[in-house]
């Protein structure tokens, strides 16, 4: 399948899933390719192909199936609601992808070692800034890419009382008022 394809079946199961499974706001499937895998696309722009994504409160897998469909072969699903880690299974056997789905508190995941070097935190919906930037310090991720709303500036307010770090602020393609955050070297004051 191509990705045109890959996309088509993906917005199918997650229509199909989201009657059963609260995957994602259902008024939001009324445009689910600009609101969801637009959204998602966007920030293959911040990542290569070498890159360890560790896709944190993947939810609906947004963006990590998304990221995988673009071809991103590095991708762990971690999402702590059993329900939805059997869709992302579920997903993964239909339709062909390669990612892993770690089901647990993601302060209990461990990057693999040699992963370390190149792994990359994304998120689209998991917290604040500030607990993201705690997940990247327990687990030593020293990179990530996370959509944010219109607060993006009180947050990196707050949490630079609390961190040090490198922020590149990208206005969204696609939501008006989000940003996409690309944090780096991070530091506990």
């Amino acid at each position: 399948m191509n990705q045109y394809e890959l996309i088509q079946r993906y917005i199918e199961h997650l229509i199909k899933w989201n009657k059963y499974i609260n995957l994602v706001q259902n008024d939001t499937l009324k445009d689910v390719y600009e609101r969801h895998i637009a959204d998602c696309m966007q920030i293959n722009k911040f990542l290569t192909k070498e890159d360890y994504i560790i896709d944190v409160g993947s939810g609906a897998g947004l963006p990590g199936v998304i990221l995988s469909i673009s071809g991103h072969g590095n991708i762990i699903l971690c999402e702590k609601n059993y329900k939805k880690c059997i869709f992302l299974h579920d997903l993964k056997s239909k339709l062909k992808l390669d990612y892993t789905v770690f089901n647990g508190d993601i302060f209990e995941y461990q990057v693999p070692e040699p992963k370390l070097k190149n792994a990359v935190l994304v998120s689209r919906a998991f917290g604040s800034l500030e607990k993201l930037l705690s997940v990247m310090e327990h687990l030593s991720v020293s990179r990530g890419i996370f959509h944010k709303g219109k607060t993006y500036k009180n947050e990196i307010e707050e949490t630079s009382r609390l961190y040090q770090f490198g922020c590149e602020v990208a206005p969204s393609e696609v939501v008006s008022d989000s940003v996409i955050l690309n944090i780096t070297e991070v530091r506990r004051k």
